[in-house]
């Protein structure tokens, strides 16, 4: 079964398996040091057939994700547009509570939710109105957990996009072809005999990680926009700032929807 795995990276994706710790690799005899960038490891079968239609999958699964990142945004300005209409604004924004905001299904609502006791939190130092002990708690601690992640995901692109990384494609855990891949260039380092199925295998890896690359930035970017469209549904100053671990965890939830999808 083919094994993308990436170290010393995070995948906010859900693509790749993730180690934490820098990865050391050899070429034949000659082993080189550890390294601190990224390293992406593509482990496919010796089936050709199989292979090609491993990464075919996972080049899919980017167009997937790509256009689901595009529909945030309308999604997201049609949600402002439905609770403005419903509901009557104040000096500095709209005031909403849980009970207004229920009849709004799935994720959109569980983001309004989540909002409003953001907004609570920040004004008061107290949930909405109603909100029980244990649903405020469970609301931090998702809270809580998105805005690490996006903090995580923040040093991750502006770290990768100063630095380069290293792609290694195997096949049956036998070393095929390592690239070092910068944004603009790159340079790969062959077996001494390499097919031509190989070399193409080699070409769709680098392709899945440069387009690894640049979703991270596109869900950074997604996430950012999307603050910014919800800030106004805030009334404590600073709303896009605050808004973010919400929206975080939205388009997270749609991404993962995405993948579910893929399995199925």
């Amino acid at each position: 079964m083919p094994i993308f795995e990436v170290f010393g990276s995070s995948d906010p994706l859900g693509l790749w398996d993730t180690t934490p710790q820098t990865a050391s690799f050899s070429v034949g005899e000659e082993n080189t040091p550890e390294t601190n960038e990224p390293v992406y490891r593509v482990n496919l079968s010796d089936n050709i057939e199989v292979s090609n239609s491993a990464l075919a999958e996972n080049l899919a699964s980017f167009d997937r994700m790509k256009a689901a990142l595009e529909q945030v945004p309308i999604q997201l300005n049609g949600l402002v547009r439905r609770v403005q209409e419903k509901q009557p604004k104040a000096a500095s924004g709209v005031s909403f509570s849980l009970a207004d905001l229920q009849p709004e299904p799935g994720l959109e609502g569980e983001l309004l939710s989540l909002l409003a006791i953001t907004d609570s939190v920040a004004l008061s130092g107290t949930g909405p109105e109603g909100v029980s002990f244990g649903l405020l708690a469970e609301a931090s601690d998702v809270l809580g957990h998105a805005k690490e992640k996006f903090e995580s995901l923040l040093e991750q692109v502006n770290r990768e996009v100063l630095q380069f990384a290293w792609v290694e494609m195997r096949m049956a855990d036998q070393l095929i072809a390592r690239t070092k891949m910068g944004w603009s260039t790159s340079y790969t380092i062959w077996i001494n005999e390499i097919s031509a199925e190989q070399m193409f295998l080699h070409k769709r890896s680098l392709k899945v990680v440069s387009l690894t690359r640049n979703l991270k930035l596109r869900l950074l970017l997604t996430v950012a926009v999307g603050a910014v469209k919800m800030a106004p549904l805030m009334v404590t100053p600073g709303g896009t700032a605050l808004a973010v671990p919400a929206v975080y965890g939205y388009v997270k939830k749609i991404l993962e929807n995405v993948k579910q999808l893929r399995s199925i």
